[in-house]
């Protein structure tokens, strides 16, 4: 009886959670998007720019679509520290593990290519999913307070993370441990903080790319994978695992790297409201 209880109990909070979410959720998007206006400039150039055979009409309407995702992006990292393991299960579903689970088998390390498409904070659960001791980057925050709080909620189910300063050598230090596979998650969409020597064409426009990924992946010798996301309805994704290359000691130059670019711009077309779209990725550059 007390498990029936404590189960309903569960249940209950659960889809409290969830109406609080889409709640919270929902006056973020209309603060961000009728109030604030939050980086709009940016967000509506970078549409126009990347889908220009577009009419107005649908470019307004993708931005609309961001700004709502945008406030689930918000809610969607407490909401899952919250909820229960079950419906965390039910938030976060992967379709192929199985895949991670043969390198884990061979003692074969994996460099995860993720981005900021879809939602990429559900990734904290990791750990529940694969057998590897996962590790990811981290950017510390200078209020301490806060710092911990993150810090406390990204690890909590069992991440590892290094921090962004100190990330290529403490993953690569990682990767070489061959007794202990690791899967180290990286997000690697951003923009590089430095002038950056490789370029890719990417949503029609000359990209400056980050090339650490590859590198780290190169110099131990790792399985490449590259993480698909799709979001199924609101708060809900689905996520697949795509083999970029089993042996990265043995691509081409750069021939990881534009894969990964190849993969996530074909995710983008698919549904283009789901990527980070504020981010001025393109700053200083013009379309190549």
């Amino acid at each position: 009886m007390k498990t029936n209880s404590g189960t309903r109990t569960a249940i209950v909070l659960n889809k409290l959670l969830l109406l609080v979410a889409a709640g919270l959720s929902s006056l973020i998007y209309v603060f961000t998007f009728y109030v604030l206006k939050y980086r709009y400039k940016v967000i509506r150039n970078n549409l126009t720019t990347s889908f220009a055979v577009e009419r107005e009409k649908n470019i307004t309407g993708i931005i609309s679509k961001y700004y709502r995702h945008l406030g689930d992006l918000v809610i969607e990292p407490f909401l899952y520290y919250l909820v229960s393991p079950a419906r965390r299960k039910e938030l976060a579903t992967y379709t192929n593990p199985d895949l991670l689970d043969q390198f884990y088998r061979k003692k074969k390390h994996v460099v995860l290519l993720a981005s900021h498409y879809g939602n990429w904070e559900y990734l904290i659960n990791l750990p529940k999913v694969v057998d590897f001791q996962v590790y990811t980057a981290y950017t510390p925050i200078s209020n301490q307070t806060i710092n911990n709080w993150i810090l406390k909620m990204r690890s909590s189910l069992g991440v590892r993370l290094i921090p962004k300063q100190h990330f290529y050598r403490g993953a690569l230090s990682t990767l070489k441990q061959r007794e202990n596979p690791s899967l180290v998650v990286v997000i690697a969409d951003q923009r590089p903080a430095t002038e950056a020597k490789h370029y890719v064409e990417f949503l029609g426009q000359k990209t400056q790319v980050q090339i650490g990924a590859e590198r780290l992946a190169i110099a131990s010798d790792s399985a490449v994978v590259y993480l698909e996301c799709i979001k199924k309805s609101r708060f809900h994704y689905d996520y697949t695992f795509h083999l970029i290359s089993e042996k990265s000691s043995e691509n081409a130059p750069m021939e990881i790297t534009d894969a990964y670019y190849d993969k996530l711009e074909t995710n983008i077309y698919k549904a283009p409201a789901l990527w980070l779209w504020s981010h001025d990725r393109w700053k200083g550059l013009s379309a190549g």
